[in-house]
């Protein structure tokens, strides 16, 4: 029953059967167009920024795989055309990133839109808690408290709820530990 799952999941997720290219990595080194021997990549760091540019064009010049190389930092995109027999977009794209040292935003963990969303959502639901209580509660602490009030309240009243008392306490006690 696994095996089923995970295949009809991965069918899913992959759509037809047709093998995924390579797009890049969002929002840092992006591949926008690419046919062999001809890539057109997004990369926002280079917006507005001539330094990094000419800098990346002079390295980029040095590789014999690379024939040409265009850089356009009012749109922040870079057009490289290279010989696909010496090296392959993945390559290029790793190297692109290495040359404007960009390596440490590439190994952060990717927060999706929604995630940020939610972030922004319950730091200003945290503000507003504290600041119409002033400075007595927070969302963490409310938290506590609301799960700590049902905890007891279901052990005293209504031991038959779902989910019990003491597993309201044990995540209030939990939730305590994650405060600052």
């Amino acid at each position: 029953m696994h095996i089923l799952t995970g295949l009809l999941l991965s069918k899913l997720f992959t759509g037809s059967g047709k093998p995924r290219r390579f797009k890049g990595f969002r929002g840092i080194v992006e591949i926008k167009h690419a046919i062999p021997g001809r890539v057109r990549y997004y990369i926002p760091t280079l917006k507005m920024n001539m330094e990094k540019g000419q800098m990346l064009e002079q390295q980029l010049q040095k590789a014999a795989a690379i024939k040409q190389i265009k850089v356009n930092t009012l749109l922040g995109t870079v057009i490289v055309l290279y010989d696909p027999g010496k090296i392959d977009e993945v390559t290029l794209t790793g190297v692109l990133a290495r040359l404007l040292g960009l390596d440490k935003e590439l190994e952060k963990t990717p927060r999706s839109l929604i995630g940020k969303e939610v972030s922004q959502v319950l730091k200003s639901a945290n503000s507003s808690i504290y600041e119409q209580t002033d400075g007595w509660l927070d969302l963490n602490s409310a938290i506590t408290v609301t799960f700590l009030s049902l905890g007891l309240w279901s052990i005293v009243r209504r031991p038959s709820i779902l989910p019990a008392g003491i597993s309201l306490l044990y995540w209030a006690y939990n939730n305590s530990l994650k405060a600052p």
